[in-house]
């Protein structure tokens, strides 16, 4: 009888234990129709590039992200340094293979245009979670919205989306009257020179603030520098200007070399002396951050309409 009751009470146990194993399992799918399955929530993640890893750090508690980069521990260019510096590991701006491997992940977040690292680090018996290029607010959202589900954080993936939509909004109901003829037009410069083409998360960026970007309506094409010719033509309002903070102040640089430019002389921007400095990581946000950059453009290009906000 003793036997039979220990019996009953291990398969009992075991039954209990396969229904918890079932319930926590889920499976989701990359961007490029890869179905990863788990049977618990990862617990040592990695995220390979600085916009992967601003998401993660807003899912997830530090204990669980295996290493971050670089960069997201530089005060000057870092839009999460204080939750970076809770995370114990640290590893290159652009890991290698044998760099990722070596953290020994359970769970790889891996921006992908040549598939042959994601590959090497499948066949070594990772996940890898294959994700695109967000170039637009719909991809930035499909992007933390699948992280939260590959990191069993749906809830938290759905929270941080319903505060960058609060920003988006917020700033919409001030700028979203103003007709297309009386908006302001910009153009940035980061060192590298002016850019800003039609098909780039900047465009985006710009749409929602309530801005033209000029960069587009001279048809400058993705990474082609814009010409002082173009510019002259477009005639901006503002130039945005990327830049990095008091200690690493290479914004106000670019500033003398455009107000230097004799060419420039007479453009609007210039003329009135209009520049907005920009954090180089909102210029690029396709993270939680989009809001926050929207949010900056449009109250620095209109703060009349956002007074006491």
């Amino acid at each position: 009888v003793l036997l039979l009751l220990l019996l009953f009470l291990v398969s009992g146990c075991t039954s209990v234990a396969q229904e918890k194993q079932a319930a926590e399992s889920y499976s989701v799918t990359d961007d490029f129709g890869n179905v990863l399955r788990f049977s618990k929530k990862p617990v040592k993640i990695v995220g390979s590039t600085v916009s992967i890893e601003e998401v993660l750090l807003d899912l997830v508690p530090p204990q669980r992200i295996a290493a971050v980069s670089e960069a997201m521990t530089d005060k000057e260019y870092s839009l999460a340094l204080d939750k970076a510096l809770l995370v114990k590991g640290r590893m290159p701006n652009k890991p290698s293979v044998e760099a990722i491997a070596a953290l020994r992940p359970d769970l790889v977040f891996m921006q992908v245009r040549d598939h042959a690292a994601a590959d090497t680090l499948t066949e070594m018996g990772i996940k890898v979670f294959r994700m695109d290029t967000p170039v637009s607010l719909a991809m930035v959202r499909k992007r933390i919205e699948v992280m939260g589900r590959a990191a069993g954080e749906p809830e938290r993936g759905a929270a941080l989306l319903k505060e960058l939509d609060r920003k988006i909004a917020f700033v919409k109901k001030r700028t979203g009257s103003i007709p297309r003829a009386e908006r302001k037009t910009v153009i940035a410069f980061s060192n590298m020179g002016a850019t800003g083409s039609a098909t780039g998360l900047f465009h985006q960026i710009c749409e929602e603030s309530g801005v033209i970007n000029g960069g587009a309506a001279t048809g400058v094409l993705y990474s082609e520098k814009i010409s002082d010719e173009r510019i002259i033509a477009v005639n901006p309002d503002i130039f945005i200007v990327t830049n990095d903070g008091p200690e690493n102040d290479y914004g106000h640089d670019i500033e003398r070399r455009i107000l230097e430019d004799e060419a420039l002389k007479n453009v609007k921007a210039v003329a009135e002396h209009r520049f907005i400095f920009l954090k180089n990581r909102y210029k690029y946000a396709n993270s939680q951050f989009f809001g926050d950059a929207v949010m900056t453009i449009a109250k620095e290009t209109y703060p009349d309409l956002f007074t006491g906000q």
